[in-house]
């Protein structure tokens, strides 16, 4: 699904009666709910974001669909590798999504214990990055 498509349903929505629709297509979902009658505009909202139980390690998960890149470009080292430790604040990778190079920046401070993508692989939005130890 393309940013296009996504904008369509949004206007489809926001015009008719529904409440809420899901699309599902190419094992990629997203649910659209319309709440002009209860505030005035609408919102797209995805599935939930992982929330790990508390004996689990948490995530820091992608910001945007496209391809991450651990590294600034090709002839740098990864931003973060496993043991690094990492700040609230900090860039962590890019995702280049539609031609344009968007930081992901760190919601969370901890101690890096898996890198769970390689550098150019596709990635979709909420898609975990590295695991994080507190």
């Amino acid at each position: 699904m393309d940013i296009e498509q996504v904008v369509r349903v949004v206007e489809l929505v926001e015009g008719s009666q529904l409440h809420e629709v899901t699309i599902a297509h190419s094992g990629q979902s997203i649910t659209v709910v319309n709440n002009l009658n209860k505030q005035g505009t609408s919102s797209v909202e995805t599935a939930p974001a992982y929330k790990p139980k508390n004996n689990e390690h948490s995530h820091l998960c992608a910001t945007h669909v496209g391809q991450v890149y651990l590294s600034e470009d090709d002839t740098t080292d990864n931003l973060v590798n496993k043991g690094d430790h990492i700040k609230k604040g900090q860039t962590v990778c890019f995702i280049d999504e539609l031609t344009r190079l968007l930081p992901v920046i760190s919601e969370k401070e901890g101690i890096v214990s898996a890198v769970l993508v390689k550098n150019g692989q596709n990635i979709e939005y909420g898609q975990p990055i590295f695991n994080l130890e507190a």
